[in-house]
C-alpha cells in the first residue's frame, strides 16, 4: 500500500551527518561548507606540493595555484579556487565541479550532492526490523532522509534512479528524484540507526527508547534516549565494576604516532569493549596528555588537566596530579622533559611503543637502553624492540664522562598522588568534583582550545559513581540534533548523581565499541585514534 504525506509541513526528525557530498567514480566523499580537504584530494588522485605557489597534478593535467587562483594546463584560470590554512590545502568545490563536469543536486535544507553518475538503487531487503539498501556506487548519508511522524517511519532516498528488486514486505513509491519507503502503524515509536558500508546502507529499527544488555559479570551496556532541557540525546552507558573487570589504556597496534580504528584496537588488545580516549595532534598522531599503562609512562603530562587513574587495587579516581619522570644514570639524576614526543627538550625518552622517526640532533647524546643498562651510544632512527632510547643534551657532557656501554640506568615515576598508579589517561575538561560542579568552571573551559568546551557536539565522558563504579558515556544529539556543550554535560551528570566526571576527546573521535560493534547512533567509526580505553 502507498501512502501520500505532506512531508515539509510536519515536524520531522532527520538523520544527516555531513554538509555536502561528492560521488565520483562510484566513490562517495564528504566535506563541510564549500571547501574540500587534502585527504579527499588525494583520494581523487591529486598530488600536490605547497610552497609560495601550489603545484598540483592529476593524470596529464598540471595545475598551478597562486593567490587563491588555479591555472589549468597554462590555459584556463579558475578564481577563488583554493586556500591554505594551517599548512593544509583546501580546494573550492566549484572548481572540482567544473574540472570533473559534475552534476549538482540541492537538498531541501541547502546541502548539496555533486555526482558524475547518478547512483542506482538495485535491491531492497526488509526482514527482522532491518532494511538493507543496495546501490551501484557508494553513497553518503546525505542521500537518505529518515523522518519519524508519530509512530510512522518514512525513508526518503534521493537523488537516485533505478528499478529495485524488493525482498520482504515494504511500502514505497517513486518520485521525480528517487524513492520514499514507509514503515507504518507501529505500536511503539521507532528508533532508527543507520549505517553505510561501501555500497550498502543498513537501517536497523528499534522500537524502544531504552535498551540494556549484560555483557558479562561487571560490565553492563545501556542505551537511552534521554531528554535534557527539552532536547533529546542518545546516550550510551557502559557501566563497569573495576573490581570485576579490567580497565586499561590501549594504543594503536602500529604504535604511538599512528591511528587505528577503535574496533581493531579493542580486538588486538583482547578486550570486550572500549571507548576513545586522549586528544591527539592530527599532524603527528601523537597523543596529548598523560598515558600510563601497567605503570609505564607512554605519554607525559600536559599542564594540570584532569586524569582518570586506576590503582593496583583497582580503585578509580579522577584527579589533577603532578607527574615527573626521573632517570638515574649511575649516581646522576636527570628530569625527563618529554616522553614519546617530537617536541624539543634537553632530556627526552622514547619507548619501544614509539613508531615515528627519532629526530636527529648533533647537539644530543643518544643512549640505547635494554634491561636497565646502556647497550649502545649511537643514534638510532627507530626504537628497537624491548628497548628505550634516552637523549641528553651535550651541554651536560661534563657530567657524562663516565657514562658508556654497560652503565646502569633507572627510571623513577614520581607523582603527588598517594597511591601507586597502574593505569592513567589525561584529558578533560573536568566536569564534576566531589559530587559538585566546579566552583569556577570558566577557568576550566577557557583552558581548552578550539572551542572544545563551548561547542555542542558528541561527547565521550568518564564518570565515577559514589560507590566507586565507572560509567563510560557517549552523548550524541538524537537524530542529528546538536550534542552537549560543557555546561549542559556538567549539569546533566550532576543530576545523575555522579561523584566525579571528566571529558575525553569528543566530536568525530567519540566512539563506543562492544563485541566488535560500534553502538553509537550511526554505528560508524568516523576516524582512527591513537589511544583508547579497553575493558575486559
Amino acid at each position: 500500500m502507498k501512502k501520500s504525506v505532506i512531508i515539509f509541513s510536519l515536524l520531522i526528525i532527520s538523520i544527516c551527518l555531513f554538509s555536502n557530498t561528492i560521488v565520483y567514480d562510484f566513490k562517495a566523499y564528504y566535506f563541510n561548507d564549500e571547501w574540500v580537504n587534502e585527504k579527499i584530494l588525494k583520494d581523487l588522485s591529486f598530488s600536490f606540493v605547497k610552497n609560495d605557489k601550489v603545484f598540483m597534478a592529476r593524470g596529464n593535467d598540471l595545475l598551478i595555484g597562486k593567490n587563491g587562483n588555479i591555472t589549468l594546463n597554462f590555459e584556463k584560470t579558475f578564481y577563488n579556487a583554493y586556500k591554505v590554512e594551517n599548512n593544509e590545502l583546501f580546494i573550492n568545490v566549484s572548481f572540482l565541479v567544473q574540472y570533473f563536469n559534475l552534476n549538482e543536486f540541492t537538498l531541501e535544507d541547502g546541502r548539496k550532492i555533486y555526482y558524475d553518475k547518478l547512483p542506482e538503487l538495485i535491491r531492497v531487503e526488509h526482514q527482522n526490523d532491518t532494511i538493507n539498501f543496495y546501490f551501484t556506487s557508494e553513497i553518503s548519508k546525505d542521500f537518505i532522509n529518515i523522518q519519524i511522524m508519530d509512530n510512522d517511519l518514512i525513508i526518503t532516498l534521493s537523488p537516485l534512479k533505478g528499478m529495485p528488486m524488493l525482498i520482504g514486505k515494504i511500502d514505497y513509491e517513486i518520485n521525480n528524484d528517487g524513492f520514499i519507503f514507509y514503515i507504518l502503524s507501529n505500536k511503539l515509536k521507532p528508533v532508527p540507526i543507520l549505517t553505510i558500508q561501501n555500497k550498502v546502507a543498513t537501517l536497523k529499527i528499534k522500537y524502544t527508547e531504552v535498551e540494556t544488555k549484560k555483557i558479562r559479570d561487571g560490565i553492563i551496556w545501556e542505551r537511552k534516549v534521554e531528554t535534557y532541557n527539552g532536547q533529546k540525546f542518545l546516550v550510551n552507558y557502559l557501566h563497569v565494576d573495576p573490581k570485576k573487570a579490567e580497565i586499561s589504556p590501549i594504543i594503536s597496534s602500529k604504535g604511538i604516532g599512528t591511528r587505528e580504528d577503535l574496533r581493531e584496537m579493542i580486538k588486538n588488545s583482547r578486550c570486550i569493549a572500549g571507548i576513545n580516549a586522549n586528544y591527539f595532534d592530527p599532524s603527528t598522531n601523537i597523543p596529548i596528555d598523560l598515558v600510563i599503562k601497567d605503570g609505564k609512562l607512554l605519554s607525559d603530562k600536559f599542564g594540570l588537566r584532569p586524569v582518570f587513574i586506576i590503582t593496583y587495587d583497582n580503585e578509580v579516581f579522577i584527579k589533577r596530579i603532578l607527574v615527573e619522570l626521573n632517570v638515574y644514570i649511575n649516581d646522576l639524576l636527570f628530569l625527563v622533559k618529554g616522553v614519546n614526543t617530537n617536541a624539543k627538550g634537553e632530556v627526552l625518552l622514547y619507548t619501544e611503543e614509539y613508531k615515528l622517526p627519532i629526530p636527529y640532533d648533533s647537539e644530543k647524546n643518544y643512549f640505547l637502553i635494554q634491561e636497565g643498562r646502556i647497550v649502545d651510544t649511537e643514534y638510532y632512527k627507530y626504537v628497537p624492540d624491548a628497548s628505550m632510547i634516552l637523549t641528553i643534551s651535550k651541554k651536560y657532557d661534563k657530567y657524562l664522562t663516565d657514562v658508556d656501554v654497560g652503565t646502569n640506568v633507572k627510571f623513577v615515576l614520581n607523582t603527588d598522588f598517594p597511591f601507586p598508579i597502574k593505569h592513567a589517561i589525561g584529558a578533560g575538561p573536568l566536569l564534576l568534583q566531589n559530587g559538585n560542579l566546579l566552583p569556577d568552571p570558566s577557568t576550566e573551559k577557557v583552558s581548552y582550545g578550539n572551542g572544545i568546551a563551548f561547542s555542542k557536539t558528541n561527547r565521550t565522558i568518564i564518570a565515577i559513581t559514589k560507590d566507586n563504579k565507572v560509567d563510560f558515556i557517549i552523548i550524541e544529539g538524537y537524530n542529528n540534533g546538536p550534542g552537549m556543550n560543557y555546561d549542559m554535560a556538567a549539569d546533566f551528570l550532576l543530576k545523575k548523581g555522579y561523584f566525579s566526571a571528566m571529558m575525553l576527546d569528543g566530536g568525530g573521535s567519540s566512539a563506543m565499541v562492544i563485541n566488535e560493534k560500534v553502538v553509537n547512533q550511526d554505528g560508524e567509526i568516523q576516524r582512527g585514534i591513537p589511544v583508547g580505553i579497553g575493558i575486559k
